[in-house]
């Protein structure tokens, strides 16, 4: 297994009003500082989209090109070949600088955002078979896209705020797709938000697992903010995300699932928050890498 990180733990997000955006040349040279070995690529455009560009500033930091997050709409019927290009753009770089993977969600709507993490509502606000249908075979042409024409496997992640949130939505969703060409970004602090148990789905998703986000949450806090009524957002920048082994997600445990369905690759840290000016960038990604060497040995 390979450690990396990702702009979002430096406050870097593509939802607007997240928060302030640091430069990121200051993001890559904190994350080569704290011992990561690569990076994804953050919202499009925010690293440089030029692969010569791209990949002098992480050599010159010995980083190297994990994968990236893409965010769609392929609800509606029709949307795939909107779509399409913003995916092939990305794959395309990634390809270029020798990534793996290319990770998939949902990019949710309004009604979605503002009932995250709370089960009971997104239970009865999905989608409808005919959406389901449609979502998992253009799911399937883009995995054969990014397969055949870039070397890349797909794989899909799961998002608070999005369409496939909820454990339940997850599991649907693999089973409705191709083992062979849809593979699942598992993001331990998004299941723990979507009200999922990431052991227990870890254990039973372990050989659809392409890719791994490894977060840790606060899960009272969380309860506290949703009572309130706080969105997905909101929660994020309530510091609900914490350093790995600061939280309620047992990490020894998924690594134990990980290493026995034979995992081999990248492990991509990660914390969705908001920095406040002036705040230390640097103290909370040191701290999970620590953690990691400390706890876990990689």
């Amino acid at each position: 297994m390979r450690v990396g990180n990702a702009p979002i733990s430096w406050g870097v997000c593509e939802i607007p009003g997240w928060g302030p955006q640091l430069p990121y040349e200051r993001v890559l040279d904190e994350m080569a500082r704290a011992g990561y070995e690569g990076t994804e690529l953050g919202p499009w455009g925010y690293l440089p989209t030029d692969p010569e560009r791209l990949a002098q500033l992480l050599e010159s930091r010995g980083l190297a090109l994990a994968a990236s997050f893409v965010p769609v709409n392929l609800r509606e019927r029709g949307r795939l070949e909107e779509e399409r290009p913003n995916v092939e753009a990305v794959a395309k770089l990634l390809a270029s600088l020798g990534a793996r993977h290319i990770l998939i969600a949902d990019g949710g709507d309004p009604l979605r955002m503002s009932i995250a993490g709370r089960l009971d509502k997104t239970r009865a606000q999905g989608l409808s078979l005919e959406q389901w249908q449609y979502l998992a075979r253009s799911l399937e042409e883009l995995a054969r896209l990014c397969q055949q024409e870039y070397g890349l496997t797909l794989c899909v992640h799961s998002h608070g705020g999005s369409y496939i949130e909820n454990p339940d939505e997850i599991q649907r969703l693999l089973e409705m797709t191709d083992p062979s060409l849809v593979n699942l970004c598992f993001d331990t602090g998004h299941v723990a938000f979507g009200g999922g148990d990431p052991v227990d789905l870890a254990e039973k998703l372990a050989g659809r697992i392409g890719h791994v986000h490894l977060k840790d949450i606060r899960l009272e806090l969380l309860r506290g903010k949703l009572a309130q009524g706080k969105d997905y957002v909101a929660a994020a920048q309530g510091g609900v995300f914490v350093p790995l082994g600061e939280g309620d997600v047992d990490i020894p445990k998924i690594f134990e699932i990980l290493q026995k369905s034979g995992y081999d690759g990248w492990i991509i840290v990660e914390q969705d928050r908001v920095l406040g000016e002036g705040e230390d960038s640097l103290s909370a990604p040191m701290k999970s890498r620590e953690y990691l060497r400390t706890r876990i040995g990689i």
